[in-house]
């Protein structure tokens, strides 16, 4: 069965190279025919991905949230599900929320056994303009705390990092407004979030309703327009305070449009924890789009 293995080199506190050496080791020893693969920049993941996707069997992202959304993006571009490499995953970043969510081990030899146990669920992917994402979406503040976060604090504080970034954001500056159209209504919002999964940032769930298999996205719509209001949200999100929020709005859909106001200033968003571009952005889902192995 042939496997290529992608790995993130700086993954892991830049083990990610040792870490790859040891899953050639445990799934050659299963008799898996093992291909490595180090990413040297942005989009080297994707394009690796997209190369072996009708050639493998088994294609396995070594590193954190953002080496598998790369691998997810250039797998889901080449071919139907069906026909494509299934995606394996060996946790070794700073934050690996889909692990999480699949209950995929976070030591290596036990992620490596769910490799080769073979079992698998598809996964739906969301999807924003052409870039895919497997966890969420989310624009506004957040997207925002991304593009600013300062990585020594992410790599020292992984989740609570993004807490910590957004809670400074929303005190220093007033959220810009956009407009957020779903299920036929209009809303104006200040933070969105669309889930595919449960958790965010970590453990923190944001829409811990989601299911990452029922083919609909999960919507959180934040529509305070202050800075302390936000602030409270943010300081509500690890006790899950945040699901009573006056200015929160829960949706279900499969495709939402957002866009800026006029004379608002560039409103971002980001996927699976990654700044990905700035709105106008349709977000929709592709049922069942990726098939993963799990335990």
């Amino acid at each position: 069965m042939r496997t290529i293995v992608i790995f993130n080199p700086q993954a892991g506190k830049e083990r990610g190279d040792a870490i790859a050496s040891k899953v050639e080791r445990i799934l050659t020893g299963r008799g898996r025919q093992v291909e490595l693969h180090p990413t040297e920049g942005p989009n080297d993941a994707k394009i690796i991905a997209q190369r072996f996707a009708l050639e493998a069997d088994v294609v396995v992202a070594v590193g954190g949230d953002g080496t598998i959304n790369e691998v997810a993006n250039g797998l889901a571009g080449a071919g139907d599900v069906a026909s494509r490499a299934t995606l394996g995953i060996v946790p070794a970043g700073t934050v690996n929320v889909l692990a999480l969510e699949l209950g995929i081990p976070f030591d290596t030899e036990g992620a490596c056994g769910v490799i080769a146990g073979g079992h698998t669920i598809f996964l739906d992917l969301g999807k924003v303009n052409d870039r895919r994402f497997t966890l969420m979406m989310g624009a506004g503040i957040d997207a925002l705390t991304v593009r600013n976060i300062d990585l020594r604090v992410k790599r020292r504080f992984k989740e609570l990092a993004f807490v910590g970034s957004g809670l400074k954001a929303g005190f220093v500056a007033r959220p810009p407004v956009f407009l957020v159209r779903a299920n036929g209504e209009d809303y104006r919002t200040t933070f969105f979030v669309a889930g595919n999964t449960r958790n965010y940032a970590g453990r923190f769930g944001i829409t811990p309703a989601a299911d990452p298999t029922d083919g609909i996205l999960d919507l959180m719509l934040f529509t305070g327009t202050t800075r302390s209001s936000l602030a409270v949200f943010w300081m509500g999100v690890p006790s899950g305070l945040h699901i009573r929020n006056p200015h929160a709005i829960w949706l279900r859909a499969t495709r939402v449009e957002l866009t800026p106001l006029e004379g608002e200033e560039t409103v971002w968003f980001q996927t699976d924890g990654e700044l990905a571009g700035s709105l106008p952005a349709t977000v929709t889902i592709d049922p069942h789009g990726l098939e993963v192995l799990v335990r």
